[in-house]
This record gives C-alpha cells, structure tokens and sequence, in this order.
C-alpha cells in the first residue's frame, strides 16, 4: 500500500479545506454491503439515506482521480491527464485482487478509452453541501480509500 499511503499523506492534511482530499483506513468492521456510504461518514460526509453510488472500474476510477485533482468541476476544460490517470491505476491496484470502485455519478464518458476529452456532467447526487462534489470510493476486504472534491460555482 505505499502508493495508497503516499497519496493519502500528500492529501488528508488538505482535506475539507481546499475542497478535496484523501481518506485511508481500515474498514474491515464494516459490511462488505454498507462500505461507500460507511467510508464517505467516516471521511466528514452526510451521505443521504437514498444516495445512489455507482459500481465504476478501476480504469474509470483512475481517469476520475486524474481529472479531479487537476481540472475544476465548475469551470475545467473536461480533460484529464493520460500520464497521471496511469499513475493512479496503478496506485489502486494496490487494492487488488477484490477492490470496488464507486462514486456519485456513473462516469461512462471515463470508462471509454478513447475518450480524450470527458463529457460527464456531474451528477446531482452529492454527498457535500457544494454545487459540485464527485470522487472515487474504494475498497478491499480491510483498507477503504477516498479521494473526494466538493467545488462551489
């Protein structure tokens, strides 16, 4: 886990504060069922009783972490860095061989690796009180992982 553990080092001590940031811990207390609404609680979240997280893969989650921490989700250009996305990919695999990838909005326009330019809108299905928020959630079977952004228009 030491890409995981660097990136939640470079991250959690910006969380909240700058509108994202990183979450890592152990969440094998949790059912395997309850895990992102769990997480993003104990990352600072109020997630809804109704909220709806989609299942993305780990290609998809990595293309999102590359685009959130670069671009705004307000005002960004909806384009993403090839080279970091690569770079988280394999930061997640650390996760593997049973991660999950979720988040708010379902991200297809990610999910095509064709796609040079994302189109998504983010989805009104937030987690934070901002105009905007999306990120990926992540787990294995004892280490849960979050990467959030919650942006004001």
């Amino acid at each position: 886990m030491e890409k995981l553990t660097a990136f939640h080092k470079k991250w959690s001590k910006r969380f909240r504060r700058v509108g994202r940031g990183c979450w890592l811990d152990d969440v094998s207390d949790i059912q395997r069922s309850g895990r992102t609404t769990e997480i993003a609680r104990r990352a600072g979240y109020s997630p809804r009783p109704d909220i709806e997280f989609h299942r993305i893969s780990k290609a998809a989650a990595a293309r999102v972490l590359a685009y959130v921490q670069k671009e705004s989700l307000a005002y960004g250009r909806r384009r993403y860095r090839e080279g970091l996305a690569k770079d988280m990919f394999a930061m997640l695999s650390e996760l593997e061989p049973e991660a999950e990838f979720w988040s708010n909005t379902p991200h297809e326009d990610f999910e095509d690796p064709l796609s040079k330019e994302p189109a998504t809108s983010w989805s009104w299905n937030p987690i934070s009180e901002a105009t905007f928020d999306t990120g990926v959630i992540a787990f294995n079977a004892t280490t849960g992982f979050m990467f959030w952004v919650a942006e004001d228009d």
